[in-house]
């Protein structure tokens, strides 16, 4: 088979016994034909990870992470064509995805220059006054990465970058759906000069492939984002592996009485609607206070109003359409709910085929289902509060808890917002969506555990090895 695209098992691009059409999101074309593996393939790719673990050093990993990240800068068309042909998203989405995982791998690149143990104060234990302690940080061993289709470049780089950086091998499941990014990656990586058996590629379905996969006893670490629904299936089956879980959530934001609005609503423009909304941290629930609130919707709905949506490769096209029909029917579902709830639909919600038109709807009811599910889709459901109490318990609902956002000018206020809130971040003067890559990113609740960010996630893909030196003095 072409090596462009399909399985990698142990350095070697093999067939598989099953296929796996990937499609133009857009026209519904088929644009590749993967090969998916059967169960002694993926057993095969995982004894070859865990034979290969530590076999790297530190600043091999380094220039490897370094120089995959200037292959990929090099095939930047090739690979902005295909992420927008298997996403729906547009070029400037593809850019931007594109630029931070050069970020990733940078940051990547240098953890793994500087990870390292710590010294223990043994000596304030009796009997161990000349003893000497230190902890050495190790791999962790074989990682399972599991992705998502909706960050199939970024996502990746932050489960498979910090994992080699931290010397582990890695086992890579990219979304069935959106595949061919994770390729791409994965080819800058060989070609970087990455050992084989240090990264194997298994695309195919989460029931069956992933499955496999994270019920494995020889994986070690699973990082897995996804659904919450899936994430709790992953933490019944994996036994004593350890688990990083991003999951779902509905994000909100809450413009304050003091809001700045010229900054805010093309913020919240921008990311309520960016990727069709199929992004965790999309604003999907806003509250604004009620001096404000007017003025906000009016601006806002304006604002939505404006944005161009249908085919990501037409000039000026912002939202593309959603991953599949199917996704498409049930964002429709969920705005007819809300209006049958109570809600008034502003602006959007009109579907054709996988696209829908980007929606704005004042009010969000109890009982709508907007109020409590993730939508992954192009809308915001805008919410009158009359004190922060109120946007607090409103806020705090639901079973997730993954960013917030507030606009807000006085301290006191956004500060108490920000400790007030069980989520995994809160954002000041800024949406809920914003997440520079450097930075700790998770949630809490049903929103997932752990972190990424490199800086974070390199040293918690190692496990702490204890040295303990007791010294015993020679005669002279």
């Amino acid at each position: 088979m072409d090596d462009g695209t399909g399985l990698l098992v142990a350095g070697t691009w093999v067939n598989g016994p099953g296929r796996l059409p990937v499609a133009d999101k857009y026209t519904g074309d088929v644009i590749a034909e993967l090969h998916v593996p059967g169960p002694g393939q993926v057993d095969a790719a995982i004894a070859s990870a865990a034979r290969s673990v530590g076999q790297l050093p530190h600043q091999e990993r380094a220039l490897v992470l370094r120089r995959a990240a200037r292959l990929l800068d090099e095939r930047r068309d090739t690979v902005v064509d295909q992420y927008v042909a298997e996403t729906g998203f547009t070029p400037a989405d593809a850019v931007t995805e594109l630029d931070r995982t050069l970020l990733i791998l940078e940051l990547c690149a240098q953890e793994a220059l500087r990870l390292t143990g710590e010294m223990v104060p043994v000596q304030a234990a009796a009997g161990h006054h000349d003893s000497l302690c230190f902890t050495l940080r190790v791999p962790v061993g074989v990682v399972a990465a599991v992705t998502p289709f909706n960050a199939p470049l970024s996502t990746v780089a932050h489960k498979i970058a910090p994992a080699l950086a931290a010397g582990n091998a890695v086992v890579l499941k990219p979304s069935e759906q959106t595949p061919l990014s994770a390729i791409a990656l994965v080819h800058a990586l060989l070609d970087a000069g990455l050992p084989e058996g240090l990264v194997h590629l298994l695309p195919g379905p989460g029931e069956t492939v992933g499955d496999q996969l994270v019920r494995h006893p020889d994986v070690r670490y699973i990082t897995f984002t996804g659904s919450t629904a899936v994430g709790r299936r992953i933490r019944a089956v994996s036994g004593l592996a350890r688990t990083h879980l991003e999951l779902g959530s509905n994000s909100p934001t809450l413009l304050w009485r003091d809001a700045d609005l010229d900054l805010a609503l093309p913020l919240l423009a921008r990311a309520g609607y960016r990727k069709a909304g199929q992004v965790c941290t999309s604003v999907q629930r806003l509250f604004v206070h009620e001096t404000i609130a007017d003025e906000a919707t009016t601006r806002l709905t304006a604002l939505v109003q404006t944005i161009a949506y249908g085919d990501p490769r037409a000039a000026g096209t912002q939202v593309g359409p959603l991953i599949d029909t199917g996704a498409a029917r049930r964002a429709q579902a969920l705005v007819e709910d809300a209006v049958g709830h109570g809600s008034r639909l502003l602006t959007g919600g009109a579907r054709e085929g996988a696209v829908i038109a980007p929606a704005l709807l004042a009010g969000l009811p109890d009982g709508a289902r907007l109020a409590a599910e993730e939508a992954f889709a192009p809308l915001i459901a805008v919410a009158s509060v009359g004190s922060l109490d109120e946007a607090v318990r409103q806020i705090e609902a639901t079973r997730y808890g993954l960013q917030a956002g507030v606009f807000c000018q006085d301290l006191d206020v956004a500060l108490g917002f920000a400790r007030r809130l069980h989520t995994g971040g809160v954002i000041i003067n800024d949406t809920s969506s914003c997440h520079p890559d450097p930075m700790p990113y998770g949630g809490v609740k049903d929103s997932g555990q752990g972190v990424e960010g490199p800086g974070y996630a390199v040293p918690d893909m190692t496990d702490s090895r204890t040295v303990l030196i007791r010294h015993r003095h020679p005669l002279d």
